[in-house]
């Protein structure tokens, strides 16, 4: 199966005084999941340096050799909003409170460590187009 992220970003920089104290710690945008191009999942107001961050921890325990579950916790949410299950033989399940239908497929380590790492770099790219005063540069995949 294969794993598509398509993200919106939100290219209206705040100016609020909680968003310039805590500069990165919330940038949103939409985002939609897409699973063998169907969609399988779609928020239009997440916390995408949130989600990142968190993703880009997993994904660099998943390099390293770990096949730990990510549980991405939002701090929006009392509950998970997204994880992605390790399911041996090098696969996962992905399942979200918010899913719009149940997979029926696994995705093997390196397709979802792929598609995740380009989210993680063409994130970053927006942040920089749109001059946010935050990029995800310490998110990069090394």
């Amino acid at each position: 199966m294969n794993i598509k992220f398509l993200f919106i970003l939100n290219d209206q920089i705040p100016t609020e005084p909680a968003y310039v104290a805590n500069t990165g710690s919330y940038i949103d945008g939409a985002l939609n999941i897409y699973l063998n191009e169907t969609l399988y999942f779609h928020d239009p107001n997440i916390n995408l340096t949130e989600f990142a961050g968190q993703l880009n921890e997993w994904v660099q325990k998943v390099e390293n050799g770990l096949r730990e579950n990510m549980n991405y916790e939002s701090i929006n949410r009392n509950e998970d909003l997204m994880n992605f299950l390790y399911k041996g033989n090098d696969n996962w399940t992905i399942y979200s409170v918010w899913q719009m239908f149940e997979p029926v497929e696994s995705i093997n380590t390196e397709c979802l460590i792929e598609s995740v790492n380009k989210f993680l770099t063409e994130l970053n790219g927006g942040l920089i187009e749109y001059n946010y005063d935050f990029t995800l540069d310490k998110f990069k995949p090394q």
